[in-house]
């Protein structure tokens, strides 16, 4: 039996995942909406508000805007969870995690495992699939949030971390470096959703991701399967630059600006971008004075 949480604002969305759910879902569950239309939760209060609410073993964590397409995903999701090295799964997720700031999904195409439905703004659907070893699940170091599932025995080991982190952003690397403490993270790909909105990047998920890495620091890099040195390279190149397009666009701090593109100017001292990022940099000094 599944306690399935959600954090919501949008009574349009939430009715979508509710009318997916019972269409979907075989075994007997509950939906927990934490209501964030007028409370100001972070999304790490009302996950772990969801899960002190929750009367079922099993806890599934989703944002508002999925919905379920696989009938009695449920079945594999307590397939999967009955393992009991498995402490965490999703349906998005890469198997590398630098020691730099960043999120889950890559330019390194390569190093992302994924089986997701995109709705796009056109209003046509893309679907995401990659498992380069035909896995029926592929361990990995850091997760998606649009969908978590877990037990609350896991949970109770690892709450998400409402002290560190505030908003919307990070939470889901972070609480999946903490479950990889305690067993696997998995990607698995017998569970089909659609996801209809795009991340984005702002303050909030520069700061958390950089609280993130300061407190994983001893046990960063982390790499599942076969990862060789070139493609961890490639990915904290890419997780560099994607951090300093970020902190460029957002106008951050000039001192964290200029750390992190001195990192990526040692890391690849030739890299033609690393121009355009000094040029910045040296325009945001010139102009603040």
């Amino acid at each position: 039996m599944i306690s399935v949480i959600t954090c919501s604002i949008s009574k349009a969305k939430l009715a979508l995942l509710q009318n997916s759910l019972l269409a979907t879902t075989s075994c007997e569950y509950e939906l927990i909406v934490i209501d964030n239309s007028s409370n100001n939760y972070s999304i790490c209060q009302a996950y772990n508000l969801g899960a002190r609410k929750s009367k079922f073993d099993v806890l599934c964590f989703v944002h508002e805007d999925i919905e379920f397409l696989t009938p009695n995903w449920d079945q594999y999701l307590l397939g999967h969870l009955k393992e009991p090295d498995i402490a965490l799964l999703g349906i998005l997720g890469n198997t590398v995690k630098t020691i730099y700031p960043s999120g889950v999904y890559s330019p390194v195409l390569e190093s992302n495992r994924i089986n997701q439905v995109q709705k796009l703004s056109d209003g046509s659907d893309q679907h995401y699939y990659i498992n380069p070893l035909e896995e029926k699940r592929s361990e990995v170091a850091t997760l998606d949030g649009m969908l978590l599932g877990t037990t609350k025995k896991y949970w109770e080991k690892a709450n998400f971390d409402e002290a560190l982190l505030e908003g919307f952003h990070g939470y889901d690397v972070d609480f999946s470096l903490a479950m990889g403490q305690l067993g696997k993270v998995v990607v698995v790909y017998d569970i089909l959703i659609a996801h209809s909105s795009f991340g984005g990047n702002n303050k909030t998920w520069i700061d958390n991701q950089i609280k993130i890495v300061k407190k994983w620091r001893s046990h960063l890099p982390i790499c599942k399967g076969a990862v060789s040195k070139k493609m961890l390279s490639e990915r904290e190149r890419a997780d560099l630059n994607d951090l300093m397009r970020s902190l460029l666009k957002l106008n951050s701090p000039f001192g964290i600006s200029l750390k992190y593109a001195w990192l990526a100017i040692r890391k690849t001292p030739f890299q033609r971008i690393n121009l355009h990022f000094i040029k910045k940099l040296f325009l945001k000094l010139v102009n603040a004075d």
